[in-house]
C-alpha cells in the first residue's frame, strides 16, 4: 500500500509518477510542516467523478497540493478571487469556489488536457504570494498555451 508515504517529506515527482502508475487519478496533500497528510487515488471513470481526488476547498486552508495526476484535466488551487474569474472567461476552463457565507475563501481552477502531467506540475509550483493578479493569469495562460 501507499500508506507508508504517509507523514514522510514528499519526494520528487519522477518517483510519484512510478508510485502511481496504475491509477488513473491521484492527488498528494502537505501539511504545513511540509509532510505528506492526504493521498487521494481512483479509477473511476471520469464520466462519474472525474476531479474525486481533488479534495474540498475548506481543507485547502491547511494543506497545499503537491502532486496531482488526472487523466483528462489540470486542476491547481487558488485564493484570488480575480483571477479565477478572469480564467474561466477562456474555453474550456471552469472552477470550483468555496465561500464561508459571502466570503470567498478559495478555489479550483480546472481545465480540460489530456496527460498533461507536466503542465500540472507547473501551475502547482506557481507562488501566488509574490504576484499580483495579473502576473498569476498571465503565467497560468503561458503554462496553459505551452
Amino acid at each position: 500500500m501507499i500508506s507508508w508515504l504517509l507523514g514522510s517529506p514528499p519526494p520528487p515527482w519522477h518517483y510519484l509518477d512510478d508510485v502511481f502508475q496504475e491509477y488513473s487519478n491521484v492527488a498528494v496533500y502537505l501539511n504545513a510542516y511540509g509532510n505528506i497528510e492526504i493521498i487521494k487515488v481512483s479509477d473511476i471513470d471520469e464520466f462519474h467523478a472525474p476531479t474525486s481526488v481533488l479534495i474540498s476547498g475548506y481543507y485547502l486552508l491547511t494543506l497545499k497540493p503537491y502532486y496531482i495526476k488526472l487523466r483528462k484535466f489540470v486542476a491547481f488551487p487558488t485564493r484570488r478571487l480575480p483571477v479565477i474569474k478572469r480564467l474561466i472567461k477562456y474555453p474550456r476552463w471552469r472552477s470550483m469556489e468555496y465561500y464561508y457565507k459571502d466570503e470567498f475563501l478559495i478555489g479550483w481552477l480546472i481545465y480540460d488536457c489530456d496527460n498533461c502531467k507536466e503542465k500540472q506540475r507547473l501551475h502547482l509550483e506557481v507562488n501566488e504570494e509574490i504576484m499580483s493578479d495579473d502576473e498569476i493569469v498571465e503565467k497560468h495562460l503561458q503554462i496553459y498555451n505551452s
